[in-house]
């Protein structure tokens, strides 16, 4: 009932929300039947759907062409098929939301597949599940025209296949679905890359392991077959920009001129603890000078979007006011949660499933506040980048059991 409920709000937002509405990086289109090379995401779906091919420019030259391109084909695929069956211009561009929605229904139920693994008691899951399925900032990316629900959907697989592999004694099937994963992932949104350390670090472990059982020879050829399978996969679109643009990985941002800037504020001020005053107005203005605090644009983003309501009523601003506070709360509690949780596992001997949760919470964490550094702007701060954690802290709230592990 959790999932199906989900999948309906689901629905019924992508149905109520304009294409235009509540976007990141949108840009715009002009026309199918034009040769105009258009910015954002909308014109990137737009450019394949109309030229049939990727880029052949260099990425960087128009503003979000530089992403990764399997979201904006796939999109491209659906706008082609509803403007064969006659859908005119401009309502053909809603039809990018279709498999945004898509992926969001498929997280959902690789949420569930997650928690169902780790915790096969069904009565455990529901607070776990909902936290997850009725989070409004995974519901806002199910309308979204750019690659960011499909990059969560794919790092949720991620995790779910190497808890798969772990469990299932490290069979060669699992790992063959953690490269294609993971190298699938990377060619949604590079973000993914932040699991190659979770996922790398629990595959070193059992490389120890199979030497100290002599099992190393048949350890290594598996570990260059998932290789040989991950990195063409996943390094394609960088490979290619650097044969053909000779630009390396990497992305666009404003200048220090923007009024997103965060890098004129003190670090401890950028990345310190949730600011008082987001309190009294909890919702997120891109100009750094009314917040300059990552987590606390992190919490406004995941509750209301980027959203600015500066009419709103007083009964919805308290209300607002009460769900800010409460997520802060229960996100420092999965914050504790999530980092001593895996630790008692490791104790308790459930040591690569312990390690993996540990590693993963902590990599989310430290790219975050890495990216924000790297990237000082408010936008960077959005929580549209680290929807994984919810991962983290969903698991943080099942009940600690030693798994079966056959």
């Amino acid at each position: 009932m959790i999932m199906i409920i989900s999948f309906l709000i689901r629905i019924i937002y992508v149905l109520n929300t304009d294409v235009g509405q509540r976007q990141h990086d949108l840009g715009y289109a002009t026309s199918l039947s034009d040769e105009l090379v258009n910015p954002g995401h909308l014109g990137y779906v737009e450019y394949i759907a109309k030229f049939h091919k990727l880029p052949d420019f260099d990425p960087f030259s128009i503003f979000s062409y530089y992403h990764p391109p399997l979201h904006h084909v796939i999109a491209a695929i659906f706008v082609d098929v509803a403007h064969s069956f006659g859908i005119s211009e401009p309502k053909v561009y809603e039809f990018i939301q279709l498999p945004t929605c898509i992926y969001g229904c498929i997280g959902i139920y690789i949420v569930y597949r997650i928690l169902k693994l780790i915790s096969p008691d069904t009565k455990h899951i529901c607070l776990p599940l909902a936290l997850v399925a009725f989070h409004p900032g995974l519901i806002y990316m199910c309308g979204t025209v750019n690659n960011d629900m499909l990059a969560a959907m794919m790092s949720f697989l991620c995790i779910y296949v190497t808890l798969l592999w772990i469990y299932k004694g490290h069979s060669f099937r699992h790992l063959i679905y953690m490269a294609l994963c993971i190298g699938i992932g990377l060619i949604s949104k590079m973000n993914v890359a932040v699991l190659i350390f979770p996922m790398g670090l629990i595959m070193l472990l059992h490389l120890i392991s199979s030497f100290k059982a002599h099992r190393i020879a048949a350890c290594i050829k598996e570990y260059v077959v998932f290789a040989l399978i991950a990195l063409p996969i996943g390094l394609s679109w960088s490979v290619r920009n650097i044969l053909r643009f000779s630009v390396g990985p990497g992305i666009s941002s404003a200048t220090p001129e923007s009024n997103q800037y965060l890098g004129s504020y003190p670090l401890d001020e950028i990345i310190g603890l949730p600011v008082k005053s987001s309190v009294s107005f909890p919702f997120h203005s891109e100009n750094a000078v009314y917040c300059h605090n990552a987590w606390s644009i992190l919490f406004k983003t995941s509750l209301f979007g980027e959203i600015f309501p500066e009419n709103i009523g007083y009964g919805a601003l308290m209300i607002c006011r009460f769900a800010f506070i409460t997520a802060v709360i229960l996100g420092f509690i999965c914050f504790i949660l999530s980092i001593t949780l895996p630790i008692i596992r490791i104790r308790r001997g459930d040591k690569d499933t312990g390690v993996f949760l540990l590693a993963g919470y902590v990599s989310v964490l430290i790219t975050y506040i890495l990216f924000v550094i790297k990237y000082p702007y408010t936008c960077s701060c959005d929580f549209r980048y680290v929807p994984t954690s919810l991962i983290y802290a969903a698991i943080s709230l099942l009940p600690l059991k030693q798994p079966d592990h056959q």
